[in-house]
């Protein structure tokens, strides 16, 4: 089992040097395009679709509106302020339009029931599309929990996948009636301005113990070990997959965990909780696969500095890519963040360093959720450009938003 403290620890990669990075940082041009999270995938029409944490905005004829919504306690869910605070929190979904340098996004869907700030909303954590078909991974269905590692921490709990034939217009299954009903029944209120360190769980009626499920409804993934499903990548439309299976990783939280799991599925049975199995060590030290989550293992262990996670698989040296971050301090943007880049030659592992940047790009920048948009890397010239959340140098010109920056796989 690969056990560390530290990213530092972990043995370097003997195949990759290091990356170098080719530019400084570029923010997306429209300030009122805001939100984080975005796991995304390149789908079978060449387009990227992505999902978007907390969007604090709308758009409104056409045009993206910023939006910071207060709703009182208990909310009017007959309001116009319910109904943008549904627009703005929570999940969206939306499509990147033009290239990584002048990059925009196109909203396609509001996800309205998928509401909810930070930890007490649902939050997208993984998207795959395979076979013309949108997967989408989201989590917190069952609201706020308190986290597995760090009072200050953003949970990642309580996970299941939605499935869409339409590029996100609709989704299978509809977990409209469940979640309205969920938060009409246990949802206490909230505002922007609540508290969300500490005791967050105090806008659920009943205790995040008690929140295991909702009249007989139980998400695919229940509790933290699988909260925070990221689909690994395999190019266009799953084409570049090595075999029948889809494999997601997952974090034990959003934010500063420790735990990295594994698992997979039969690419004709993604929605199908009871057909997947998750990745855990034999007595003779080889990995094998269980279907109960609660006997699987965690594939890489760094205590506290493995946040939501991506990996990506790069068929021009035959290795998977894996990206993860962590805040300085719990959920607190003022003392900056880590990047860690790894490769392997399984999605299981074992794992080498590739990277470590202790303060990543700028302490007052304050990054999270590293992605790689594999429509946007030259297998040739190993250059892309990575895609992260947040920026947090500039408040008023969109600190909590999708950022690029090129960056070059070293391998020589």
């Amino acid at each position: 089992m690969q056990r560390y403290t530290h990213p530092t620890q972990i043995p370097r990669s003997r195949t990759i040097r290091c990356i170098d990075w080719l530019s400084d940082l570029i923010r997306i041009k429209n300030p009122n395009i805001l939100g984080d999270s975005h796991p995304m995938t390149w789908a079978a029409d060449d387009a990227i679709y992505i999902g978007t944490g907390d969007p604090l905005y709308y758009v409104k004829d056409g045009v993206p509106t910023r939006a910071v919504v207060d709703v009182p306690s208990p909310p009017d869910r007959s309001s116009e302020a319910w109904d943008l605070y549904c627009r703005t929190t929570g999940t969206v979904f939306e499509r990147i339009t033009g290239d990584p340098e002048d990059m925009q996004l196109a909203r396609i869907n509001d996800l309205t029931y998928f509401n909810g700030y930070g930890g007490s909303g649902v939050k997208p954590t993984g998207m795959l599309s395979v076979n013309g078909t949108l997967f989408f991974a989201v989590q917190n269905l069952l609201g706020c929990k308190a986290p597995h590692f760090g009072s200050h921490c953003q949970h990642g709990s309580d996970a299941t996948i939605i499935s869409s034939r339409d590029y996100g217009r609709t989704w299978t299954p509809d977990l409209t009636p469940v979640l309205d009903a969920f938060s009409r029944e246990q949802f206490i209120g909230g505002t922007a301005t609540s508290p969300y360190y500490g005791n967050r769980c105090a806008e659920w009626k009943a205790p995040s113990y008690e929140r295991t499920s909702f009249r007989g409804w139980v998400p695919m993934f229940p509790g933290d070990r699988f909260g925070t499903p990221s689909f690994v990548q395999f190019g266009k439309d799953n084409c570049d997959a090595v075999d029948e299976y889809v494999y997601a990783i997952s974090s034990d939280q959003f934010d500063n965990g420790t735990n990295l799991r594994v698992g997979r599925v039969h690419r004709d049975h993604i929605l199908e909780a009871d057909q997947w199995e998750f990745a855990r060590y034999e007595e003779n030290g080889s990995v094998g696969w269980t279907k109960d989550l609660d006997l699987s293992d965690p594939m890489l262990e760094v205590y506290r500095h493995i946040g939501a996670a991506e990996m990506v698989y790069i068929p021009a040296f035959g290795k998977y890519i894996t990206l993860t971050s962590a805040f300085h301090a719990d959920f607190d943007t003022r003392d900056g963040s880590e990047l860690t880049v790894l490769e392997s030659d399984h999605p299981w592992g074992p794992f080498s360093l590739v990277y470590y940047e202790w303060m990543w790009y700028r302490m007052e920048a304050c990054g999270y959720c590293p992605r790689l948009p594999l429509k946007w890397f030259d297998p040739k010239t190993l250059t892309g450009y990575m895609e992260w959340s947040g920026d947090w140098s500039n408040v008023d010109k969109g600190y909590y938003a999708p950022s690029v920056r090129k960056f070059r796989i070293v391998t020589e």
